[in-house]
């Protein structure tokens, strides 16, 4: 699942929950990737707030991180996503770096579907995506 799921879990948006339910048997994954991209947005909250908001967030964070399996990046996950990136980019298609490596990975770990909001920045992938409205 894509990063915004994630903030959309800890913003207690029912939506989401909802579209999760289904595969709450299920390895749910996460990309590494989406851990920087979560504390990128954690270091924001501590320059921005105090420290006692940051840690309150950070813990409610990574209790949610906690539910899911993380792919590690590799080798093969970040030439491909340098690929795609470079191949859309062609096409006049930019994309954060994050978005192409979350997506390269889902695509290599031949995934069942990436669950995001934000589907133009996966519809190029190939992918099967399932999404939700807030």
């Amino acid at each position: 699942m894509d990063t915004t799921v994630v903030i959309d879990i800890w913003r207690g948006r029912s939506k989401v929950k909802s579209v999760l339910k289904p595969y709450s048997d299920q390895s749910i994954c996460i990309s590494a990737i989406t851990i920087a991209e979560i504390y990128d947005g954690l270091g924001y909250t501590k320059e921005i707030k105090n420290e006692k908001i940051y840690n309150q967030i950070k813990d409610q964070i990574e209790k949610i991180l906690s539910e899911f399996h993380v792919i590690p990046l590799n080798l093969q996950i970040l030439q491909e996503s340098g690929s795609l990136k470079g191949h859309l980019r062609a096409k006049g298609i930019i994309l954060d770096l994050a978005d192409c490596i979350i997506g390269a990975t889902a695509k290599l770990m031949n995934t069942e579907k990436l669950i995001t909001r934000n589907i133009r920045h996966f519809q190029d992938f190939g992918l099967t995506i399932e999404t939700y409205e807030i």
